[in-house]
């Protein structure tokens, strides 16, 4: 089963050319083991968060982007989604020798939220009839 990741990075609050712009959490790389989820799947969920932006895939708080997260996981029919921040990406890959152990690495420092709409579905007769 393929799985689905998201790195994100936080921008911290910063002026820029005298306008304000608050803290925010970027989508840095969205994939799975097919490789880059789509820009228009992207780009249609993200709609549905009203103080994202899509023109640079940023959300104001971690809530939020988790919940596009979840979104993501259920319009692709995925268990899981897991998320990891640009610095425990970075911690991870150093230790990294080879594809096992960079899977690896969205376990040990990434957080999974489950897609429960697939979960209760493979239960005995899910497990059986797909």
């Amino acid at each position: 089963m393929s799985q689905l990741n998201l790195i994100y990075h936080f921008q911290s609050s910063q002026n820029h050319d005298e306008e304000f712009r608050s803290a925010r959490y970027k989508v840095t790389y969205f994939f799975n083991d097919d490789g880059f989820v789509a820009d228009s799947i992207l780009e249609e969920l993200i709609k549905s968060f009203p103080e994202a932006s899509s023109e640079d895939m940023t959300f104001l708080n971690l809530d939020d982007l988790k919940a596009f997260a979840l979104r993501v996981a259920q319009e692709l029919n995925l268990p899981q989604v897991r998320l990891i921040s640009v610095q425990d990406y970075n911690i991870g890959i150093d230790g990294a020798k080879d594809l096992k152990t960079f899977k690896e690495l969205f376990g040990k420092y990434g957080e999974a939220i489950l897609n429960e709409s697939v979960q209760k579905r493979k239960g005995l007769f899910g497990k059986l009839f797909s």
